[in-house]
């Protein structure tokens, strides 16, 4: 198969059959093949011990037993809910647990006093109660990385006592409409408004809305709904008193404020400090979440996952779990 040569200046080369050729790349293609078949149909998950893994975050590490446990002792609604949904919910908790050490929250003093009170409490405690202790302190710790990412407040009050004007929901009118074809109609209309005519009597004689069925009432209206500085107007109009909105390609748009919303201001500006903060929040915590998944490292199961009806972003797997 193999054959020594002599050739010039007593350099020696092999000479090699075509059979021997041709049988070594049969044999990459067959080692080729074979490593593909492995990789296709094995089971790296229990190759590298994960079968039994139902997640691991950053140092934590969660068997499948352990989790069914956690969800036993988690309380009723734990209990209640599927297998995916709760360790969806303890992902959750561990990667604020994970937080919560990166912020050295647990080498506070009153954490570590619960610590060594736990200690204390179960020095001959049984594999349940210790594991309800391991969890209790992994939920104390999200709750302190929960409440550190959230701590945020609402701007004081400026000098007249009322939330800044950017802070404030926008302002609404009760109004009513009459749409006029011309303005002679409007200036006729508006005199017999200054004799006394009634907003009804005036609607079912002149108005050409839509609205000219319902009284001409269109409800609950805010500035976002008219052409610029049209609502400045309204604000500053008596109640029931017609004046001219806009006019568009339907005609002259008149409007007639039928009532403004009465608030005790000290009530009104706490209940929307307290909206604006819930809702600050609990933004600024979806945010913290999303750091977090991108700072530590996290595995799930596969059959742990929810599986999601969304479509992902091309190049982008979210089947994996795991960052």
């Amino acid at each position: 198969m193999f054959e020594k040569v002599q050739v010039i200046d007593n350099h020696k080369m092999i000479l090699v059959s075509k059979r021997a050729i041709f049988g070594f790349i049969g044999a990459l293609l067959f080692l080729t093949t074979a490593l593909m078949t492995f990789f296709f149909v094995a089971d790296f998950d229990y190759i590298l011990g994960r079968k039994d893994l139902a997640m691991k975050v950053g140092q934590t590490t969660i068997s499948m037993s352990e989790l069914k446990k956690i969800q036993k002792i988690s309380g009723i609604k734990a209990r209640q809910a599927t297998e995916q949904g709760f360790a969806s919910e303890f992902l959750n908790t561990l990667l604020l647990a994970e937080g919560a050490r990166q912020l050295e929250l647990d080498r506070k003093p009153e954490f570590t006093k619960k610590i060594a009170d736990f200690d204390n409490a179960l020095k001959n405690a049984g594999d349940d109660e210790t594991m309800a202790k391991a969890v209790y302190l992994l939920e104390e710790m999200a709750s302190a990385a929960r409440a550190a990412a959230t701590d945020i407040n609402i701007p004081d009050a400026d000098a007249t006592g009322s939330i800044p004007p950017e802070y404030q929901p926008p302002v609404k009118l009760h109004l009513k409409t009459i749409l006029l074809k011309n303005a002679e109609d409007v200036a006729r209309l508006l005199a017999e408004q200054a004799s006394g005519t009634a907003f009804a009597q005036l609607n079912a004689s002149w108005s050409e809305s839509l609205y000219k069925g319902v009284g001409g009432d269109i409800g609950w209206k805010s500035a976002q709904d008219f052409p610029q500085n049209v609502f400045d107007g309204f604000l500053k109009q008596p109640l029931n008193t017609v004046i001219e909105g806009f006019t568009d390609k339907d005609g002259i748009h008149l409007f007639a404020v039928c009532s403004k919303p009465e608030k005790d201001p000290a009530h009104s500006d706490k209940v929307i400090r307290e909206r604006l903060l819930r809702e600050a929040k609990r933004k600024r915590l979806m945010q913290y979440m999303i750091e977090l998944r991108n700072q530590i490292y996290f595995w799930v199961n596969p059959s742990l996952q929810i599986k999601r009806q969304v479509e992902t972003r091309p190049g982008h797997d979210d089947s994996s779990g795991s960052h």
